[in-house]
């Protein structure tokens, strides 16, 4: 029944999960008694839609700064099956999908980083997913079942532990004694995602059971969720600036004057931009996920309750994909059309393979926590809780894929279409590629760990005064965090010497034809309308079997293995906060006044250390290029500390008995990304020859947001209101990546730059101004270019640069190249380059200068914002809707398109809203939702390329149907209109990156008894 006395009970229960109280500071106890009067609390969803709403109401009314919250409908029952999908609901809250499902959130356009989750208010361990700095918690790993109730902090606030800009979010987990009685609650769906190629069935098994026995209670909830589905989409494409690659190369790979090409480009600088890879995407993905999570409580006396509780959360995924396409990068373009922004849109490219990529991983995520509370009210004015929890969170495997690359030994011409403002890129060769053809030519082995791990200890009170006088009471605290954080990673990489399509057994390729599901959400032409599936595991043995002893240029490792530690990192915080926070109720000319005014005190010391073999020497390998090789490993510490005072102020007044009017200032702070913190300098090269060093930099402080709010409600009739707010948030220190240029380390030489090196380098330099020919023998005819016949035979795959290493190479074995390249010179009778295929620099060679690339508190910016809500009930009938709708602007945060180079840009910037409408009865209840996320900058590809995500709508439908009050039936569809997610980088038609995910329906039964 949904109008019956539960309504009476659940509030009551929810409220006291979530701080919903007479107190009005939030002190984050295991009970969380006062974490709500500076909040505007819009409660979505408790017990059947309308009367949740109705609840929320009241709450809002009562408020003083600004907070949302999401509770449980039900016993067990989240609006959601994913948390995140529950908090898109609130104002001002985006979420980040990944594979349909909602993981991150973004706050009034501050990204993932940017908002702090805690659990029961404990500061929860993290670690980096592929682009993550490893501060952003993932919603995915959570089941729903264990949760009473979420809770955003918008707003800054002195009780609240410190780390969040754009929010707060505080996950509440089921207190037994705010039950009544004993319940129990069981749940079983089937998941069908219309993409899975799996032939199982996935599905979704919860639980949760919760007695209160009057002085003692205990809580159990667990969830066990299987799914597969299938990516499919465009493969990462960054994008060059010719005529800056040019400056670093010594020559320019793509003219934009070349007369075979249409060049509309009205770009004042005269720039222009080319794809480097064209290339689609198929992956087959298999994710489960696992939580426990646990909770006793104990009154000890009248006066004192202990409450003891466990978490466990787990996800198992596995994927195993194709990339097939050409790597395109400038060279060999014949003929191309350059719009006006400068962009290279069609191009016809020579001299291609039709290259294909086979990947690999399997994640293993591992997040516990244990944690104890005492709450003990001393006398009736003052309260005390005292609270310790030791958490840890672990990944294991490879977060980026294994890659094995395939070419051909054949080549043709390919034909791009570039995508179109909203569309994606198709690609068609003139000739047929065959099984026959194929031979692997690289191996990218990954592994890693990453565990972060947190304890905490936390005291609070609240002292209530009962005097009858304006200040009503004073809350207080301390806190003192350890923190953690170590992150392991080994890489082996191994380039096929002298590959030869006689290794590969024709029967590992199997033909696979592109149908019109392909991408089908997209408009687009498939092209070449076939690829090859290659089994990762037959194609490793392979690849092993052909290149036997086979070494890992970087440290020797033997093919093929993950090898040593390339990566060793350890980062250790030491954060201690301390805050005060007043609350005084007043009037103004008979209006009611509330008032919270605090100051909050946070101090941070950091220490990193890096256990990695310092590079000793640059060598120029002749596949990889300049690298750096290092000695032993050692421990490198490198120290940063911080201080920051945070004062806070809001304020409520009702101006008449159904409007409200509220106002807050206050300053707040985010800290760096863990991985900005590292201590290692790894060294590389771009482009083969362009010496690079990228590392972190501990000494990096917190970003400090100085936050105005004011807002205006309208409660015009029962259960329904209109409200709007505003918002500015000024923020310095912002972390961006600074490069210095020309740099020395450590007194390293660069072996390309020596006499040996400028030769081969001016030699293969010629032969490919004189168009590549093949260069014959000296005496025989021969064309006199010192590039070697033998390898443009037997090594068709190789670039001008492996040319160069390859020539180089024999120059240093003194085979004499000016009038040409031997027959048969060097070792392997001249059909592969002479040993030990690498040069290392000498102390004679001139000084190697490096790009270093570093993060910095270098940025400051500012985010404006209006919050539009609207929620509205019709009275007399089963029907109701809500709405919200955030609309920001940052224009020194957000990236100038105009601006070719280094900028800094804010991370999840763009509008978000939400609109639901629904009908509910006794028996039935049917939703309907749009979830609208605008286009949002992103960050930055290579080459400073700003990222953006295409605007995205994703509606998703719910039903159920209520036998009795202890069965349901129901019935979910996510993304039923097939919505993609594509990006792009500076402009629309600049293709980054597409998928096509397609819908995902549940079906299920749910009991409470």
């Amino acid at each position: 029944m949904l109008f019956n006395t539960k309504r009476r009970i659940l509030p009551v229960a929810i409220g006291l999960a979530t701080g919903i109280a007479t107190i009005s500071a939030p002190s984050f106890s295991q009970e969380n008694e006062n974490a709500t009067s500076e909040g505007v609390l819009e409660e979505i969803v408790v017990y059947g839609i309308k009367n949740s709403l109705l609840d929320a109401i009241s709450i809002k009314r009562d408020a003083v700064g600004v907070m949302d919250a999401i509770s449980a409908e039900d016993f067990g029952k989240f609006p959601d099956g994913n948390l995140a999908e529950s908090l898109a609901r609130a104002p001002g809250i985006a979420i980040d999908r990944s594979n349909v499902e909602g993981q991150k959130i973004a706050v009034r356009g501050f990204g993932p980083e940017f908002n702090l989750v805690t659990l029961n208010g404990r500061q929860m361990p993290t670690v980096k997913g592929q682009y993550g700095g490893g501060r952003s918690f993932n919603f995915g790993d959570i089941a729903s079942p264990g949760v009473a109730s979420l809770e955003i902090f918008k707003t800054a606030n002195s009780s609240l532990p410190s780390g969040g800009i754009g929010s707060t979010v505080n996950m509440v987990t089921t207190k037994p004694l705010n039950v009544e009685g004993t319940k129990r609650f069981l749940g079983l769906s089937y998941v069908n995602d219309t993409t899975s190629q799996d032939s199982g069935s996935p599905f979704e098994a919860e639980m949760l059971f919760a007695t209160n026995q009057g002085r003692w209670g205990f809580s159990l909830s667990g969830a066990y969720h299987e799914r597969t589905n299938r990516e499919t989409g465009t493969r990462e494409s960054n994008w060059i600036t010719p005529n800056l690659m040019a400056q670093s190369e010594g020559y320019l790979r793509v003219d934009a004057s070349n007369p075979n090409y249409t060049n509309l480009n009205e770009r004042v600088d005269g720039n222009t931009f080319y794809r480097e890879p064209a290339a689609f995407l198929i992956k087959d993905n298999d994710r489960t996920r696992k939580n426990l999570q646990a909770t006793l409580q104990v009154e000890l006396s009248d006066s004192v309750t202990a409450t003891v509780d466990y978490t466990h959360s787990g996800v198992q995924f596995e994927s195993r994909g194709m990339l097939f396409g050409s790597w395109l990068g400038g060279w060999d373009t014949q003929s191309a059309t350059i719009n006006q922004n400068g962009v290279f849109t069609d191009v016809v490219v020579g001299n291609r393979a039709y290259d294909h990529t086979a990947t690999w991983s399997k994640l293993e995520s591992d997040n516990n926590s244990v944690g104890v509370n005492l709450a003990w009210d001393v006398t009736d004015a003052l309260s005390i809780s005292l609270d310790y929890h030791s958490s840890t969170a672990e990944l294991a495997g490879n977060i980026f894929d294994n890659e094995l690359g395939f070419t051909t030994d054949v080549k043709g011409t390919i034909t791009v279409d570039g995508a179109s403002a909203s569309g994606v890129n198709s690609f068609s060769y003139d000739r047929d590629f065959l099984p026959e053809n194929y031979m692997g030519t690289y191996l990218f082995l990954r592994d890693g760990y990453q565990e972060n791990e947190i304890e905490q200890v936390q005291l609070k009170g609240l002292w209530t005064n009962d005097s009858g006088s304006v200040l009503q009471s004073i809350s207080f605290g301390v806190s003192s965090i350890d923190n953690e954080y170590l992150n392991q990673a080994s890489e082996g990489n191994f380039g096929s010497q002298g590959p030869s399509v006689e290794d590969y057994d024709d029967a590992l390729f199997k033909e696979r034809r592109l149908t019109n599901s392909f991408m089908n959400s997209f408009s687009r032409n498939i092209g070449t309308p076939y690829y090859y599936s290659i089994n990762p595991v037959d194609a490793l043995s392979a690849f092993a079997a052909a290149n036997v002893g086979l070494a890992d240029p970087v440290d020797g490792t033997v093919c093929c293995s993950y090898g040593t530690l390339d990566s060793n990192e350890q980062v250790k915080e030491q954060l201690d906060s301390a805050f005060v926070q007043f609350n005084f109720e007043t009037s103004v000319n008979d209006m009611p006044l509330r008032v919270v005014a605090g100051l909050r005190y946070e101090k941070s010391d950091t220490t990193s250390v890096s256990f990695y073999p310092a590079p000793t020497t640059i060598r120029w390998d002749m596949i990889a290029g300049l690298i750096g090789v290092g000695g032993e490993s050692a421990d490198v510490p490198r120290y940063g500390d911080s201080s920051e005072v945070l004062p806070t102020i809001a304020a409520a007044l009702n101006i008449t008995e159904n409007q409200v009017i509220r106002a807050s200032w206050g300053k707040s702070i985010a800290r760096p990304n863990l991985g900005d913190l590292g201590a290692e300098l790894n060294i590389g090269s771009k482009d083969f020859f362009n010496l690079t060093a990228q590392g972190g930099n501990p000494d990096l402080g917190p970003l400090l947001s100085t936050n105005f709010d004011i807002s205006y409600e309208n409660y015009y009739a029962e259960g329904s209101y209109f409200a709007v707010a505003a918002f500015r948030k000024e923020v310095k220190d912002f972390i961006g990546s600074r490069t210095i240029e020309d740099q020395p380390i450590d007194g390293l030489t660069n072996p390309f730059l020596s006499e040996i090196g400028q030769q081969a380098q001016a030699c293969v330099q010629a032969w490919v101004d004189a168009g590549r020919p093949q260069t014959g023998f000296p005496g025989e005819g021969g064309t006199g270019d010192c590039v070697s016949q033998q390898a443009l035979w037997a090594q068709p795959w190789m670039n001008d640069q492996q040319h160069m290493g390859w020539v180089a190479l024999a120059i240093s074995r003194g085979i004499d190249v000016s009038n040409g390249f031997p027959w048969g010179a060097c070792d392997y009778d001249g059909w592969w380059r002479c040993e030990p295929g690498y040069i290392d620099g000498t102390a004679a060679d001139p000084q190697a200068l490096f790009d270093i690339t570093q993060p910095y508190n270098m940025e400051s910016g500012a985010v404006n914002g209006i919050e539009v809500s609207w929620q509205h009930l019709f009275e007399g009938t089963p029907y109701g809707f809500q709405f919200n709708f955030t609309k920001v602007s940052g224009g020194n945060v957000e990236p100038n398109k105009n601006v070719v180079g280094e900028q800094f840009v804010l991370p999840g910037l763009g509008d978000s809203g939400n609109i639901s409408v629904f009908m509910e009865t006794q028996k039935h209840t049917l939703r309907l939702a749009l979830n609208y996320r605008g286009e949002t900058a992103q960050g930055f590809a290579n080459y400073f390329q700003p990222v953006y995500v295409d605007e995205r709508k994703q509606f998703d439908i719910s039903y159920q149907y209520r036998f009795s009050d202890a069965l349901t039936i129901f019935a979910d569809a996510m993304n039923i209109t097939d919505e993609e997610t594509r990006l792009y980088v500076r402009y629309p038609e600049m293709l980054f990156l597409s998928q096509d995910h397609g819908p995902v329906f549940k079906f299920g039964v749910r009991s409470n008894f």
